[in-house]
């Protein structure tokens, strides 16, 4: 793990989401798994988001992708850099980095930006709304953390990025490889490339408790009935035209909180959120048979989470949810896929309910045969 340098008990208690921390060669010799020369080919895809950010003095520029071979050709030989989502859905050695962050629920990454810089290249001051581990790769940048940022900061409109008008140094670091450096929620940060580097961005999903609130709401309404309606049979004060009464209020309000109150509502709607895949168009079906000793594995573009309930647990994947007879097996084997290990079929389909469950998630491609290159 990327914390066995202060332990996972003190990172949670002292660090996660509470202070920036430097966690000095966190993965001594660590290889670069992507190129440079790679990372511009997988900006060059159509179906790949990426972005180049240029800098001059106070000026910056944003270009989005997909780019051309020629593009980076043109390119100065300072004062940019490239950046590339979710690369661990599409090299194995970048899907690796996850491993190093068991901590955390693997529902709650969202992905692995890469981004390489050369000399003064950086996309500016900035916060976001999520955790996130830099892990620094060839080269070595310059990291600044300064102070806890909200919505009502002020941010320039005049690039595309969303930079802070203000920046307040608290803290200075430069990282080499092995190099991660911690940042919390809220906290801002700038990075600045001391020559060519790659920097390797662990993000985390973090929903916003009004996008929750319209995801669950209208998860609610679906299931309610339509006889279900307002209603005040117990009205005994005199009607005064036009008036909203406060027992109406507390009415209406009895009715919103029944409905929202619903816990196994609370669970489908939550387990299928932080299991929707980020690129779903990655997860094609499969038709080929797995045979007892093959093994399987969760495909990278897939997400998985469970939830025990009494002798059931709830498996989520991809936004879809089955009800399987709980074990400590099946836990176990849920753990492991949801890790990022293979298991065998013969293992996974134990019982009747959990080979139908495993043939339903090849048949749409959440699961794969593992051809051991993870």
């Amino acid at each position: 793990m990327i914390i066995d340098g202060i332990g996972r008990e003190r990172f949670l208690r002292d660090y996660w989401q509470r202070k920036p921390v430097l966690l000095r060669q966190a993965l001594p010799g660590f290889v670069d798994p992507v190129s440079p020369e790679e990372l511009a080919g997988l900006a060059c895809e159509s179906h790949i988001e990426a972005r180049l950010v240029f800098t001059q003095g106070k000026k910056w520029e944003l270009k989005s992708g997909p780019f051309k071979t020629r593009d980076f050709s043109a390119l100065p030989a300072r004062n940019w850099t490239l950046l590339v989502q979710a690369v661990d859905q599409y090299v194995p050695g970048v899907r690796r980095l996850l491993r190093t962050v068991p901590f955390v629920p693997n529902w709650r990454v969202d992905d692995v930006m890469i981004s390489y810089a050369v000399r003064n290249g950086g996309v500016g001051p900035h916060f976001d709304y999520y955790d996130v581990f830099l892990v620094q790769g060839q080269g070595s940048r310059i990291w600044k953390t300064g102070q806890h940022c909200t919505a009502a900061d002020e941010l320039r409109t005049d690039s595309g990025l969303k930079l802070l008008k203000r920046f307040d140094t608290r803290q200075e670091w430069e990282l080499h490889s092995g190099d991660v450096l911690y940042v919390p929620p809220g906290v801002a940060h700038w990075g600045v490339s001391r020559d060519d580097s790659l920097c390797y961005s662990i993000g985390f999903r973090a929903p916003s408790a009004s996008d929750m609130l319209l995801g669950f709401s209208d998860e609610v309404a679906a299931g309610l009935s339509p006889d279900l309606r307002f209603a005040d049979p117990q009205r005994t004060q005199p009607l005064r035209t036009g008036e909203i009464t406060a027992n109406d209020l507390a009415q209406a309000r009895r009715m919103l909180r029944q409905a929202l109150q619903d816990d196994d509502a609370l669970v489908r709607w939550f387990g299928s959120q932080m299991t929707q895949p980020r690129n779903p168009e990655l997860i094609e079906p499969d038709s080929t048979r797995p045979t007892a000793a093959s093994l399987l594995s969760l495909h990278p573009a897939s997400r998985l989470a469970w939830q025990l309930e009494g002798r059931q647990v709830r498996v989520f994947v991809d936004g879809e949810h089955t009800v399987l007879p709980a074990s400590s097996k099946l836990r176990n084997i849920l753990q492991q896929l949801a890790g990022g290990a293979a298991v065998s079929y013969r293992e996974l389909g134990a019982t009747a309910a959990v080979r139908q469950w495993c043939r339903l998630q090849l048949q749409q491609g959440s699961l794969q045969l593992d051809m051991g290159d993870d």
